[in-house]
């Protein structure tokens, strides 16, 4: 039986009790208020904390952003190809390893066997960023979610990574047409997704797509997939520029844990509407020269837990009334910063937004190398006919990097026509004809010199016009950026990848866990 409660001043709490005749303020003083809700204290109802500040006044409390956690980023190239993908060379895919989680930029065909060779998990991709709808761009983003729908029902769904998936959603940022092209491929091929959400946010305002020609065959009518999440579109900002939020889970809140970084995409030059994308991790406060700082707090008499707030900005006052500001203590605050630059003819748009940037990905599609000027094709007739086709060469490239200060660039979106450096028995012509190197210079070793000889050409094209260290990627490499701002290029071997000594992308992180290898092989395992 379940009555109201009777004692003074508790009718107002209108909680019922037990045939006990006990309430849940029965232990309290008879006539005693209830007392007032505590949100601040820990096991309160934060929902209400906001609230409660508003209505006292009290000011909005922010808290600090601290990226210290974040740690080393990976940029690991899974595809550097154009068009038409090569013996040597997948097509366009670069993803990105940041703490636990993988963020993909763009899914060319061979995307899903590649992550798999480079040992990323498909339970750690949690966003995918599509620059444009080219087929050598998103043909292999099927496949992709359905390993990661069938990842969340294998053994290891029990882990924390399918758990996050059934409350946030993966990720998908793209042009206009996205979502019905995806709605439409993975209804009509039964693919289901399992535990897994989908989100799409679609780009609207490129100019590009104020053209007849680029207006997106959207079909209408598409019902949403059984587990996609609807997402609002995306609107450019006053600088032009459009901000992807972090990923939210139900209810609209931010996801858990979500690695610090900013991604912004910027509308690019190409036969398409097309975007580059730049991310931008949040200011981590700089180092503390507390050699300087300790005395002048000890002579004051000031405590030294008012260092934590220090760092993050607040003023020191000592009692002599004088400040002491963080930024005559403290180096500037530093930031990483990587443009991805995917298929374009003219990127000046993206100048003022990627100036500065550590890391610099730019396409470098067509190039003059000896083989072009035997045959009686110039510079100019390259250049003009990368234009024509939406693309850029690497002249273009190292301007452009040099324009805007970039500290490190890498080319990458070769075409079939060079020799790619990972494999020996590939052709120039995309590995559909003989090796030039065993009519030339002999052998396996010969082709590996070839192809060396090929992309140093490319290489030395680009130093022309840029002053800073240049790489002509190749599939499998991982250029790792530490926390301290230093970079480090990490090359695959050149013998075939069944031939390779154990997992080379290993990371420290990795080797002391290995969660997410360990699923990579159960994963192929079940594939297999």
């Amino acid at each position: 039986m379940l009555r109201a409660c009777a004692l003074p001043f508790h009718a107002r709490c209108a909680l019922p009790f037990r045939s006990a005749f006990r309430c849940a303020h029965s232990g309290r003083r008879r006539g005693s208020a209830p007392p007032a809700p505590q949100p601040f204290r820990r096991g309160g109802d934060r929902r209400t904390a906001d609230k409660l500040r508003a209505s006292q006044k009290l000011p909005h409390r922010e808290r600090p952003i601290n990226n210290q956690d974040i740690g080393e980023l990976n940029l690991v190239f899974l595809g550097t190809a154009s068009a038409q993908a090569t013996t040597s060379r997948a097509q366009q895919s670069v993803a990105l390893r940041v703490q636990n989680e993988t963020w993909l930029f763009d899914c060319g065909g061979q995307t899903q066997m590649q992550m798999l060779r480079a040992g990323i998990a498909p339970l750690s991709v949690t966003r995918i960023f599509i620059s444009h709808m080219h087929g050598d761009h998103v043909f292999g983003l099927p496949a992709v979610i359905a390993m990661c729908a069938n990842s969340s029902m294998q053994q290891v769904s029990a882990s924390a990574d399918v758990r996050r998936w059934e409350k946030v959603p993966l990720q998908l940022v793209g042009p206009v047409g996205l979502r019905a092209w995806l709605r439409t491929v993975l209804a009509n091929s039964y693919v289901g997704l399992g535990r897994l959400r989908l989100q799409v946010h679609e780009l609207h305002g490129l100019e590009a797509l104020q053209q007849p020609k680029h207006v997106p065959a959207v079909l209408s009518g598409v019902p949403p997939l059984h587990g996609e999440v609807l997402a609002p579109p995306l609107w450019p900002e006053e600088d032009g520029a459009w901000s992807v939020p972090h990923p939210t889970a139900h209810g609209g809140r931010s996801a858990p844990r979500a690695p610090k970084m900013r991604i912004r995409a910027v509308e690019m030059d190409h036969t398409v509407p097309t975007v580059g994308w730049l991310l931008e991790e949040y200011p981590r406060p700089g180092s503390l020269h507390a050699d300087r700082l300790l005395p002048l707090l000890e002579a004051h008499g000031v405590e030294k837990r008012l260092l934590g707030q220090f760092k993050l900005g607040t003023p020191i006052e000592l009692p002599t009334g004088e400040l002491l500001q963080p930024s005559d203590f403290m180096d500037p605050p530093t930031s990483r910063r990587i443009g991805l630059l995917s298929d374009t003819r003219d990127c000046s748009r993206a100048a003022a937004h990627c100036e500065g940037v550590d890391v610099l990905v730019h396409e470098c599609t067509n190039a003059c190398t000896n083989f072009d000027r035997q045959r009686g094709r110039g510079p100019d007739t390259i250049r003009r006919l990368a234009v024509e086709h939406g693309h850029s060469t690497p002249q273009m490239a190292a301007q452009f990097a040099s324009e805007i200060g970039a500290k490190r660039l890498v080319l990458t979106h070769f075409s079939s026509r060079y020799l790619g450096s990972g494999s020996a028995c590939a052709s120039g012509s995309g590995g559909r004809g003989p090796c030039p190197a065993t009519h030339h210079e002999g052998g396996v070793a010969g082709g590996y010199r070839y192809a060396d000889g090929v992309m140093n050409e490319i290489r030395n094209l680009a130093k022309q016009h840029y002053g800073g260290p240049v790489t002509c990627a190749r599939d499998f490499l991982r250029v790792e950026m530490q926390v301290n701002g230093e970079v480090h290029e990490h090359h695959p071997p050149r013998q075939p990848y069944e031939e390779w000594p154990g997992n080379i992308f290993k990371t420290a992180s990795e080797a002391e866990g290995g969660e997410a290898v360990e699923a990579a092989a159960e994963v192929a395992e079940a594939a297999a």
